[in-house]
């Protein structure tokens, strides 16, 4: 596909599988966020890492009307990060597994593999503030240049922002500076107080002066689309955790109990609501318990990407009946999502007989040590002490992409303190870092007059371990009764 400046051109064009690229200088090695898209055999594009799993591109990368379907690429597609020159063997290679594209922008997110992991390649963030006429921004890309027709290096240019749109930015080239076959998706940037930021993103231009192009065309302006306004848009799709369908939008399962048999057991199922974007669908059974099994009463529910495959599955900490001694036999079951709905069921850890009491155990879901997969977290409650009250720790279950590691205790309270009835857990990425952490409004005893007192800690991630709690907030005496109060 051919990045063109308007709809005639494009029409003429639209014949070609080749995508479009920048003539100009070599780019510097900090650069390195910016990644060369190989979509099979039928295009390369550029695009620009926005998030350790995520990069931000051209629609028409991968469609020619630039609408290509939510989900995984029709093609095997394969992303270059952290090289300037492709015959380095720094960054890595890594397959597209997920497309997410914007309603109504020639935008789509790639969801990588894996997480980028290494420190000396940043995401570059979103700018915040619409280009201005007469502004200077560069623009990178792997694609021809004047000389080159598969160039390995990336190469840059200094464009002039002519004017702008409520969703594009006009921009004007020069002999030195021409967006070529091979740009679509690349980066427009600019630097403010030393800190460089995406201010648009490569879509349509005129290619005067590229190799190969017709000899008579002289234009070197561009079109872009806009991105200082869509940082909800791209927030939301990369730390979205409930979209079961991977279109982009938030869903809703239910884990549904039909009631007690004669017997006294109970039949669940698992139904599926998925987002219209205005509303939401009726809900479709994916999977059914049979009669007389999964006593809803007793499953703890949370989801999460617990594969990798950009789909939300969910995950349910079970109790089966208590043993003799009265202590709850737990175990982890996960509901892969299909895409249209849930596989069955698999069982990934069993706490064996007589062990952790499910009703003592807050399961929350979140990327505890950065890999890009979801984990589980537990905040656990042992055995109240002689004095009454509750000793708590929290553990994590981590995934492999195949299956879920065995629990591991990343905190514990010590005895007598941190009563786990009066803990509300939550996940979040609380600092920024792209690891998931822990909040926990805690509840402490009642006053005199009866309201609660409470406190919000959090249990930072290090990406191995969870760090000792802290408190980040306080009620105060006599305040924020915790028993009316629900985390989200």
């Amino acid at each position: 596909m051919w990045a063109t400046s308007t709809a005639v051109v494009l029409a003429t064009l639209a014949t070609s599988a080749t995508a479009t690229a920048l003539g100009g200088a070599d780019a510097p090695a900090q650069l390195n966020y910016v990644t060369k898209i190989n979509v099979g055999e039928q295009a390369a594009c550029t695009g620009t890492l926005v998030d350790p799993q995520w990069v931000l591109t051209a629609a028409t990368c991968f469609a020619a009307d630039g609408r290509p379907p939510a989900g995984k690429p029709a093609v095997t597609t394969t992303v270059t990060v952290g090289r300037t020159d492709l015959t380095q063997t720094n960054g890595s290679v890594l397959s597209a597994i997920r497309l997410v594209p914007h309603a109504d922008r020639d935008l789509v997110l790639v969801k990588l593999a894996a997480r980028i992991t290494d420190p000396a390649i940043k995401p570059v963030p979103l700018a915040t503030t619409p280009a201005a006429a007469g502004e200077k921004l560069t623009k990178a890309g792997f694609g021809r240049t004047k000389t080159e027709w598969v160039p390995d290096k990336l190469h840059t240019g200094t464009f002039t922002v002519a004017s702008t749109t409520n969703t594009t930015v006009d921009l004007d080239g020069s002999d030195t500076a021409t967006v070529c076959k091979g740009d679509a998706g690349g980066p427009a940037l600019r630097t403010v107080n030393g800190t460089t930021e995406l201010v648009a993103v490569n879509s349509r231009s005129w290619q005067g002066g590229c190799l190969g192009n017709d000899p008579a065309e002289t234009r070197t302006g561009a079109i872009d689309t806009r991105v200082d306004d869509i940082g909800a848009w791209v927030a939301s799709t990369v730390t979205r955790v409930t979209d079961h369908t991977g279109d982009g939008k938030s869903d809703v399962a239910y884990l549904y109990n039909y009631g007690t048999n004669t017997d006294g057991t109970n039949h669940t199922a698992l139904w599926l609501q998925t987002s219209t974007g205005s509303g939401f669908n009726g809900p479709v059974k994916s999977w059914d318990s049979g009669t007389d099994s999964w006593d809803w009463n007793l499953s703890k529910t949370v989801s999460g990407d617990f594969n990798g495959d950009g789909l939300a599955d969910v995950g349910v900490l079970y109790k089966y009946p208590n043993t003799s001694d009265g202590r709850g036999h737990s175990a982890l079951w996960t509901f892969t999502s299909t895409g249209t709905g849930f596989n069955a069921p698999v069982k990934v850890w069993d706490s064996g007989t007589g062990s952790w009491s499910w009703d003592s155990s807050a399961p929350v879901s979140g990327d505890f040590n950065g890999d890009g997969l979801a984990d589980v977290g537990v905040l656990y409650k042992y055995a109240n002490t002689s004095d009454g009250r509750g000793h708590s720790a929290l553990w994590t279950f981590t995934s492999t992409g195949t299956g879920i590691n065995a629990p591991v205790r990343k905190w514990d309270s010590g005895d007598g303190s941190w009563t786990w009835d009066n803990s509300m857990p939550v996940a979040g990425d609380f600092n920024g870092d792209g690891k998931s952490d822990v909040g926990a409004l805690y509840k402490y005893g009642n006053t005199s007059d009866g309201r609660g007192h409470s406190a919000l800690w959090t249990f930072t991630s290090t990406g191995t371990g969870i760090n000792a709690p802290v408190k980040a907030w306080d009620s105060g005496t006599g305040s924020w009764t915790w028993d009316r109060t629900k985390v989200a």
